[in-house]
């Protein structure tokens, strides 16, 4: 062939035959060497035409494809940038597989669906995946044994044997209880995962003119991890709970507090004042966040905002009794129901709850662990009435003893069992002394029993409070992503499913 050629005519192509013949577009000669190393030539005996397909070629003839089998009895197979030389025998033994059904291939069109591309006369495929695991699979051709990649996720692994049309079956024994052991475990996180983020649902104020400014507020009063100025908020909220609980603490300390006319213990005037500020912050925080909520009505039947009413409350109740019935006869009746709202005052020690995911974790135990906790009152009940009655009768006759009656018993049986011991009420007598060690060891036991399960309730419960907040981290992070611009939609891909389905439980840190 002589005169200009086009791109397209420069592109290599491998067909045997004379090179005198008449070639079409896109075929140029090319030297060869044959499988005993010995050059093939243009010389018309053993002369080749080469080419190798790109995007712009002309596919190949079914012939041209079989005749570059002929002449090589191996087949480059590059996975990522990673080259691995193989037999075609090899390939063979796994007909059904992607590799093997490539052997079989004999026209352009069954090969592109096998693999991203090739090039006849370097007789390489080229496989767009990441290479890990491929050293694996391809031993697996060889010795007929598939092991797992430990350095590998485990769903990654799955999905290439899934690619390479090779059944986890196969996997060696070693191999079996592992893989599947892990790929249970994701999955089962997985799904928690994506409860976490189904559970959370999306926020809407409207389109009102406000509806900026209670987004805002909402995010600086309940969510301390959206900004600077929430967590400032948060921190604010937390001294004024810890400041109002010591001075309730220290209003009870004779030598601090004040006295009135007649004798009787009253607050501190300046740890009043203290009290008057918290509480006033407590109100002004809980009607902000009640104005600004998306949902008024879930937001009052919430358990951590049933807390907050509870511990603004007393103040304002007892303040109203006292100042309504001062000058009154009943004045003392008064104070002594004032004196039961002052000891609710104490229940604001559980608005850390709100800021505390293991104070979460705690109460969520109690509420989901009751028939644990119901089986230990049983226990107890039963060892308390048959250890107090075994002592009772042991002691009773003794001069002196405190073991009057079984009831009275009681009282050293509990904190007998509990192992707590105050020791203002013991046995005496040998019987009762070995009564009483055998209650001590079998408290030990009876409240041993339940309590793994208890405790597996809470590192569960912690566990997925601490799952939650990192998804929904990451969520807002994808969504301020998305519209930043910093990641973009691949096809067949829906990033809001894929991110559900992510493994990954890393803090995303955002600047």
């Amino acid at each position: 062939m002589s005169g200009h050629r086009t791109p397209l005519e420069q592109d290599e192509m491998i067909i045997l035959g004379n090179p005198e013949a008449e070639t079409g577009p896109g075929v140029r000669w090319e030297n060869m060497q044959d499988e005993g190393g010995g050059e093939l030539d243009g010389d018309g005996h053993g002369g080749a035409l080469v080419r190798s397909h790109s995007v712009t070629s002309l596919a190949p003839e079914p012939f041209m494809i079989m005749q570059s089998r002929s002449l090589n009895r191996r087949v480059i197979l590059n996975v990522g940038g990673v080259k691995h030389e193989v037999l075609w025998r090899t390939l063979e033994r796994l007909p059904h597989t992607r590799l093997g059904r490539l052997r079989e291939c004999n026209n352009h069109d069954a090969i592109m669906e096998l693999c991203d591309d090739y090039s006849l006369i370097e007789n390489e495929y080229f496989f767009d995946r990441h290479p890990r695991s491929f050293s694996s699979i391809l031993n697996f051709y060889r010795t007929g044994k598939l092991h797992l990649v430990e350095e590998m996720c485990v769903l990654a692994f799955s999905d290439d044997l899934e690619y390479w049309g090779i059944d986890e079956l196969y996997l060696e024994s070693c191999c079996q209880h592992k893989y599947h052991q892990r790929k249970e475990h994701v999955h089962e996180e997985m799904r928690k995962e994506a409860e976490s983020l189904k559970t959370h649902e999306e926020e809407d104020w409207g389109d009102g003119k406000c509806a900026k400014y209670q987004k805002f507020l909402w995010d600086l009063l309940e969510k301390p991890t959206t900004s600077v100025a929430a967590r400032v908020v948060a921190v604010i909220s937390i001294s004024f709970i810890v400041l109002s609980t010591v001075a309730l603490t220290l209003n009870t300390i004779p030598s601090i507090s004040g006295y009135d006319e007649n004798g009787r213990q009253i607050d501190n005037p300046k740890l009043a004042m203290v009290e008057a500020v918290c509480i006033t912050w407590f109100t002004l925080e809980y009607i902000l966040r009640f104005a600004t909520s998306p949902n008024k009505w879930k937001f009052f039947k919430g358990g951590m905002n049933v807390i907050d009413v509870l511990a603004i409350l007393p103040y304002f109740v007892s303040l109203f009794l006292i100042e309504s019935n001062k000058d009154s006869q009943q004045f003392e009746e008064i104070r002594r129901i004032v004196q039961v709202f002052r000891i609710m005052r104490i229940l604001r020690i559980f608005k850390l709850a709100r800021h505390s995911t293991g104070l979460q974790s705690l109460g969520f135990t109690l509420k989901n662990s009751y028939k644990e906790l119901g089986l230990l009152m049983l226990f107890l009940a039963m060892g308390v009435l048959i250890f107090s009655s075994l002592c009772y009768f042991a002691e009773k006759d003794e001069e002196g003893t405190l073991f009057r009656s079984i009831p009275e018993t009681f009282w050293w049986a509990i904190i007998t069992m509990c192992t707590v011991g105050y020791g203002d009420i013991s046995p005496q007598t040998g019987i009762g002394k070995i009564i009483g060690s055998a209650c001590a060891v079998c408290g030990v036991l009876v409240v041993a029993l339940p309590i793994p399960i208890i405790v597996n309730n809470f590192a569960e419960f912690y566990n997925q409070q601490v799952r939650k907040e990192k998804a929904v981290k990451r969520k807002e992070a994808l969504e301020r992503a998305k519209k930043e611009g910093s990641i973009v939609a691949f096809h067949h891909v829906n990033l809001r499913d894929a991110f559900a389905k992510s493994m990954d439980l890393v803090d995303v840190i955002v600047d």
